[in-house]
């Protein structure tokens, strides 16, 4: 352990992450920038398990579910991964220590440990290139949306609220002008 590797795969190389997404830029926009750091855990728990440091950067372009408009959603994810030897141990909380349910809570009391890592099965055929494919399609949203989508800063700039663009009649103008004929 205490190994690192980097690199950069263009997005569309990675199928899985682009499936239904609309068609992504070539060159450097379309690059995934990876890093990985592996290591020996040096406390606690993690004490003695190899783990993987994962860092996932990319901008995919996906469509607004708002406004239906394709944008870059930029992607920057940190990961922090125990290997496991086998499928078995996947599911296998024992391999933290005995701690039963009630123990779970961290030195605070104030809710559940959630800083433990996620296992994933370690190998020497390890796919390396298939979790970070996994780690970006976990980063994007199911429902990706601008923050404030472009047509509606277009559609603010255009009218205020307090001043409607064009002064219409109301409808009842004609009720009111017939009540006052008789």
């Amino acid at each position: 352990m205490g190994k690192e590797a980097h690199g950069t795969i263009p997005l569309v190389r990675l199928s899985r992450a682009v499936d239904g997404l609309p068609e992504q830029p070539l060159g450097d926009a379309g690059l995934v920038t990876w890093s990985v750091r592996g290591e020996m855990g040096k406390s606690g728990l993690l004490l003695g398990r190899p783990l993987l440091h994962v860092h996932v950067q990319a901008n995919p372009v996906v469509v607004c579910q708002r406004c239906n408009a394709p944008f870059a959603y930029p992607v920057d994810s940190e990961v922090l991964l125990q290997l496991v030897k086998s499928e078995a141990d996947l599911d296998d909380d024992t391999s933290y220590g005995d701690q039963s349910d009630e123990d779970d809570e961290d030195e605070e009391g104030k809710g559940f440990v959630s800083n433990l890592p996620e296992k994933v099965v370690g190998s020497h055929h390890f796919d390396l290139l298939a979790q970070i494919e996994d780690e970006l399609i976990l980063s994007v949203p199911y429902v990706p949306k601008h923050d404030v989508c472009p047509g509606a800063q277009a559609n603010a700039g255009e009218a205020s609220p307090e001043e409607p663009a064009v002064k219409r009649p109301s409808p009842f103008a004609v009720l009111e002008q017939l009540k006052h004929k008789d």
